[in-house]
């Protein structure tokens, strides 16, 4: 296990824009991800 320190950072986060339009919007699957229907708590 690693200790993780308050103001410590660990991890990066990358934006891309894309050159085309996607074939499937956010829009198109209605907002949902994975098709989940509602909030998916996070399992360990």
């Amino acid at each position: 296990p690693a200790k993780i320190y308050a103001n410590e950072g660990i991890a990066q986060v990358l934006f891309f824009e894309g050159d085309e339009e996607c074939k499937i919007s956010y829009a198109d699957k209605k907002g949902k991800y994975q098709k989940q229907d509602r909030i998916m708590l996070p399992r360990l």
